[in-house]
C-alpha cells in the first residue's frame, strides 16, 4: 500500500540530508598528490629563443664574419712624393798618402711616413750643362731630364730612414767624383722625379 504524501516527502527528506553528509565527509579527506602522468623534467622548459645573456659560456660562438677577418697589406697604387728639404754636409775627411783624401758626407731628407718602400741615391756621372752658356752654374737644375746611363746607383736607403752617409777618396784638387748627387724614393707603383741633393757648377773647358 503506498504510504501517505507526508511520509513520501520525510523520506526524500531523509534521503537528501544522508547525501549532504556523504559528501561533506569526502571534502574533509586531505588531496592525494599523485598524478596520472609522471611531471615533465625541468629540463624540458621551452628553450629561450631570444639571445642568451651576455657573458654566458653555454651559446657555441658564432663564425667569424669576413669583414671581421685581419685586413691584409694591400700594394701600393701611387708613386710616392720625391724626397723634400735635402742636406749634403761634409762629416768627416780623412787626409791618405800622395794628395789624397777620404770623404765622408751625410744626406738628410723629409718624406710622408710609409710613402716609400726605399729611396735611391744616385750619383751623376757626368756635367749634363757643360758649355760655355751655363759656365759656373749648377751641372743640374729642376726640370731637366736624367739619361739613365748617366746615373750611378751609390746606395739604397730603406723607407723608413729619412738618412745615409756616402764616402769616397778624392785628389789633391779637391773634386768631387760626381757632378750632381741626386735621390728619388720608389715603391711598387714606381719612382719618384728626382731631388737633387747636391750639384757642382759647370767648369767650362776645365780639365782635372
Amino acid at each position: 500500500m503506498a504510504g501517505s504524501p507526508p511520509a513520501a516527502a520525510a523520506c526524500r527528506v531523509a534521503a537528501a540530508l544522508a547525501l549532504l553528509l556523504a559528501v561533506a565527509a569526502c571534502a574533509s579527506q586531505p588531496v592525494s598528490e599523485a598524478v596520472d602522468r609522471p611531471a615533465a623534467p625541468a629540463s624540458a622548459a621551452p628553450a629561450s629563443v631570444g639571445p642568451s645573456p651576455s657573458g654566458s659560456g653555454a651559446e657555441p660562438s658564432s663564425p667569424a664574419s669576413p669583414s671581421s677577418a685581419p685586413a691584409t697589406p694591400s700594394a701600393a697604387t701611387t708613386v710616392p712624393p720625391k724626397p723634400g728639404n735635402p742636406t749634403f754636409t761634409l762629416a768627416k775627411e780623412t787626409t791618405g798618402k800622395n794628395g789624397t783624401s777620404t770623404q765622408e758626407y751625410k744626406l738628410t731628407w723629409t718624406s710622408p711616413d710609409g710613402a716609400a718602400d726605399s729611396f735611391l741615391v744616385y750619383g751623376l756621372t757626368e756635367c749634363l750643362r757643360d758649355t760655355k752658356r751655363y759656365d759656373g752654374k749648377p751641372c743640374v737644375v729642376r726640370g731637366m731630364r736624367i739619361p739613365a746611363d748617366h746615373l750611378k746607383l751609390l746606395a739604397t736607403v730603406p723607407g723608413d730612414q729619412r738618412s745615409t752617409t756616402l764616402s769616397w777618396t778624392i785628389g789633391d784638387l779637391g773634386v768631387l767624383p760626381y757632378p750632381a748627387i741626386l735621390l728619388r724614393a720608389t715603391n711598387e707603383a714606381g719612382n719618384s722625379i728626382f731631388t737633387i741633393v747636391h750639384s757642382e757648377n759647370v767648369c767650362f773647358q776645365c780639365t782635372y
